[in-house]
Order: C-alpha cells, then sequence, then structure tokens
C-alpha cells in the first residue's frame, strides 16, 4: 500500500484506500471498490491485493462497546503471534452479548404467554444461536477471515458483503436510539421516585429536555472523535448487567410491589413467537465472535467453539434468572424496560438506574462511530471521490455525518414511547446475523465441497437441511420481529407515562 494514499488529521483518523475482493471471485468480481477506513496503530495488512481491517478497528469490532474496547487493549499488549486464550475470549463474548436486552426479557416471557412457555421458546432459540455460533467458528477458522463482514464477502459475494455492512450500520444506528431511551427512562425513575409523579410539569426535568441536554452535553462531543478514551469506561457496562441481576434477585425476596397475575402457559403458537426478537437481540453477538477468534492465541475451530459455548451457558444463566425473577415480581404488570417497575427511591435500585444511564452514554458512541465510518465510506464510493480528496476532505465530512446522525437519533428516540418498539424492531436485524447469514455459510460450505467430487452423503444432505432450516427461521424470525416493531408503532401498548 503506497504512502501517498495516507492522509493525517488533527484527531488521528488516518483515510486509507483499499481495495475489497473476493479471493474466491477474482476472476468474476467487478471493478474494485474504493473504501476510506480509519487507520489506527494496529495499521492494516495487504495480502493478496486484499486490505484487511485490523481487529481493533473493525466495524464488527466497533459494532460493541465493550468489545472494541477489550479487544483493542488486548491488541495492543501482544505482538504478532500472540494472541488471547479461550477463556479471555469467553469474557469478550459475554460483553458483545449482554447488554439492554436484559430489560426486556421479563415483559417478553409475559407476551409470549407465561413463565413455562417463555422459557421453552428461550432455550430453543439459545440453542439455534449457539448452533451458529459454532458454524460461524468453523468457516472462519478455514477461511481465515477478520470481519464479519469479510466472512460474507468472502463465502458468499460481493453484494452480500455489502448488504451484511449496510445491517450492522442499521444495527448500530438503532442501537443508539434505545440507549437515548434508556438513558430518558432511567431520568424519569428517579425523577418520580424523588419528586412525585407531576414533576415533568418542569421543563426541565420534562423527558425530551433531559434526554435531549444530556446526550448533547455528555455524548455528542465523543461522537466527533476517536473513542480510544473510553475503553476503561466500558467495563462499567460488565458492571451494570451483572448488578442489575442481582438487584432484580434481591428485591424479588425483600421487595413489596404490587402483582398481576402469571400465567404458566397459556397461548396460541403464533403468541409464543412474541419472544423471538428479544431473544435475538440478548443474543446477538455474531457479528463481534469473528474478530473475536482473531484475537486467538490457538485459532481453530474446536477452540473457539468451546468459547462460544461457556460464554451462551453464562448469557443464558443471566437472561434466565433476570426473566423469571423480574416476571414472578410483577407478573402481568411488568414494564417493558423492567428497571422502571422497581422503587428508584431505593438506594440499592437507585444505583442500579446510574449504572445503566452511564453505560449507555459511554457505549453510545462506539456504536455511532461505527455507523459514522461506515456512512463516511458509502458516500465516499457513491461519489467516487478521489483519494486525495477523500483524505482532505475527511474531518469535514466525519463531523457532519456525526452531526446529522445523532440529530437523527435524537429525534426517533424523543418520539419512540418505550424501548420495547426498539427491541422488536433490532430483533428482526439481529435474527439475520444470527441465522440468516449462517445458514448461508453452511450452505456454501457443503455445497462448494460437492464440486470436488465428494460423495453427496446422507450427512452432508442433513447438513444442508440444516442449512436451509436456518435460513427459513432467520426469515421468518425477521419477518415476525419487523413486523411486531412496526405494530407497536403503529398501535402502542397502553402502558403508562411516569409523569401524569
Amino acid at each position: 500500500m503506497s504512502q501517498g494514499a495516507v492522509g493525517d488529521d488533527v484527531d488521528g483518523v488516518v483515510a486509507i484506500v483499499a481495495v475489497v475482493s473476493s479471493k474466491k471471485h477474482n476472476s468474476h468480481s467487478p471493478s474494485p471498490v474504493k473504501v476510506v477506513v480509519p487507520a489506527s496503530p494496529e495499521s492494516e495488512v495487504e495480502e493478496d491485493g486484499v486490505a484487511l481491517l485490523t481487529d481493533a478497528e473493525s466495524p464488527a469490532v466497533r459494532e460493541n462497546g465493550d468489545l472494541f474496547a477489550s479487544c483493542q487493549l488486548l491488541t495492543n499488549s501482544f505482538e504478532a503471534g500472540d494472541g488471547i486464550t479461550w477463556y479471555k475470549a469467553v469474557f469478550l463474548i459475554v460483553n458483545a452479548a449482554l447488554g439492554a436486552g436484559l430489560l426486556n426479557f421479563p415483559r417478553a416471557f409475559q407476551e409470549a404467554g407465561g413463565i413455562l412457555s417463555g422459557n421453552i421458546v428461550h432455550v430453543i432459540f439459545t440453542t439455534l444461536a449457539l448452533g451458529s455460533l459454532i458454524i460461524i467458528a468453523k468457516c472462519g477458522s478455514e477461511r481465515n477471515c477478520k470481519t464479519y463482514q469479510e466472512l460474507v464477502l468472502d463465502m458468499c459475494s460481493l453484494g452480500w458483503g455489502m448488504a451484511a455492512s449496510v445491517c450492522i450500520a442499521v444495527y448500530c444506528f438503532v442501537t443508539c436510539i434505545t440507549f437515548i431511551i434508556i438513558i430518558g427512562d432511567q431520568f424519569d425513575r428517579a425523577f418520580a421516585s424523588f419528586l412525585g409523579s407531576n414533576f415533568c410539569h418542569s421543563w426541565y426535568l420534562n423527558r425530551k429536555f433531559t434526554m435531549t441536554i444530556s446526550s448533547l452535553l455528555l455524548i455528542f462531543p465523543c461522537c466527533l472523535k476517536r473513542i480510544d478514551g473510553l475503553r476503561y469506561m466500558s467495563y462499567i457496562g460488565v458492571l451494570s448487567i451483572w448488578y442489575l441481576t442481582a438487584v432484580i434477585i434481591a428485591e424479588f425476596y425483600t421487595g413489596d410491589y404490587e402483582r398481576g397475575p402469571i400465567t404458566e402457559f397459556n397461548v396460541s403458537w403464533t403468541q409464543i413467537f412474541d419472544v423471538v426478537p428479544t431473544i435475538c437481540f440478548g443474543y446477538q453477538c455474531h457479528v463481534s465472535c469473528v474478530p473475536i477468534y482473531s484475537c486467538l492465541k490457538d485459532r481453530n475451530a474446536s477452540t473457539f467453539s468451546k468459547a462460544c459455548v461457556s460464554a451462551v451457558v453464562v448469557c443464558l444463566m443471566v437472561y434466565t434468572i433476570s426473566a423469571n425473577y423480574g416476571y414472578l415480581t410483577f407478573g402481568s404488570l411488568v414494564d417493558g424496560d423492567v428497571l422502571l417497575s422497581y422503587d428508584a427511591s431505593k438506594i440499592q435500585v437507585l444505583l442500579a438506574v446510574i449504572l445503566l444511564a452511564l453505560k449507555s452514554w459511554t457505549t453510545y458512541p462506539i456504536l455511532m462511530f461505527c455507523v459514522r465510518e461506515a456512512i463516511g465510506d458509502l458516500y465516499v464510493q457513491l461519489r467516487r471521490i478521489s483519494p486525495v480528496e477523500a483524505a482532505i476532505s475527511e474531518p469535514r465530512r466525519r463531523k457532519i455525518i456525526a452531526l446529522l446522525l445523532w440529530a437523527a437519533s435524537i429525534l426517533m428516540a424523543l418520539f419512540t414511547p418505550n424501548i420495547n418498539i426498539v427491541v422488536k424492531l433490532l430483533g428482526s436485524l439481529a435474527a439475520i446475523f444470527i441465522f440468516v447469514f449462517p445458514g448461508m455459510f453452511l450452505l456454501q460450505e457443503v455445497l462448494g465441497k460437492r464440486g470436488n467430487l465428494i460423495p453427496f452423503t446422507w450427512s452432508r444432505r442433513m447438513l444442508v437441511g440444516v442449512a436451509m432450516f436456518y435460513v427459513v427461521v432467520g426469515m421468518f424470525a425477521f419477518g415476525l420481529a419487523f413486523t411486531l416493531g412496526v405494530r407497536h408503532i403503529m398501535h402502542p401498548d397502553s402502558s403508562q407515562p411516569l409523569c401524569k
């Protein structure tokens, strides 16, 4: 890669022109695509004409704040040839999976028709999510890819690779909206507990003002620059999730809350699948698992599969405990954001509120960084901007895109009544990452080997059936989650605002 393609700006972001192509489709690939990506101290490695993004700065890693910070810290600490052990990979996968989805799990069990049906569907789809992780681990180890998008590009096509990038960018942007809604919810809960139910009649305590001003002062400045300074704060996110789980358990035994009817199993088969979007959102670590694999010291499918199984078991325990204890505490009265159902005048609940808001403040800029770079890359490609022009205009373009994205996320959050709607929409995209693309990977892996005159045995036919099953389930889950999200937008639920 020539030095002439590199230009620095005041924030240390370097515009680098890379040629994206698939090794497998070199003879049939269209003209090279110019992509502008940020450089980091761990600069890109060019191999066979393909510029590979580093673990720390790839969009797939930036999709999750905890993962980005942890992986960047790790890659700064070891030389080429070294790496992390499988149990450290477990920590990274858990960081990538556990998040705001936990807040919606108790309500999802109510929507699924009861505690028994909710647990059954939870276990089934968690098992399927684990299976797709193992598929990604096997395919990623064979193709030696660095990011989820690169794996899609290598195993499918350039078009599918671009589609994966767009889906990841949209997923991150909608997740940013979720964080703003969570911040507003926590402000409301704290004010209502200490000032009474009419707190929002004061303009400076109104939800729309607190969401906007806190985002302007605490989030927006970080969206304009690099996010290296947030690496240590990201661990607060992990602490907040574990602490929230402990609070949910403790309040079940010590709290005195009004509880609605608790259903065990009383649903139609269509209602059971209402829990699917929440499960997909809660277990979406698949985009991050490819760069985590590239951090391993012992890079093979069996080692990473062991890490995936261990991480999913941990997540299953946390989500199951939180969902069951939260639902049993409030029954049918549980809120879409379970933390809103607790009394924030209690010091332990107030601390959980503060930690959750802090997690949202520190994670939002990391996700916005991913969206900002993805849109900037797309803009450069569509406008066919030269490398020199792209490098010169990068600072201005970055700030304009960040401003527009931040404003758009604020506006959408202000008019979204609760987190339940956003989780449904995010679940639709997560279903693609968890089911559709892994099914396509497995299908390509099996059918691709058939061309090598390998007998098409019954075992291979079963693998084709599994691959098709994943694709069908993924498309079904995507359509279901998207439909539920639109339905909630058109007909919001009857939950009352805290300020009456």
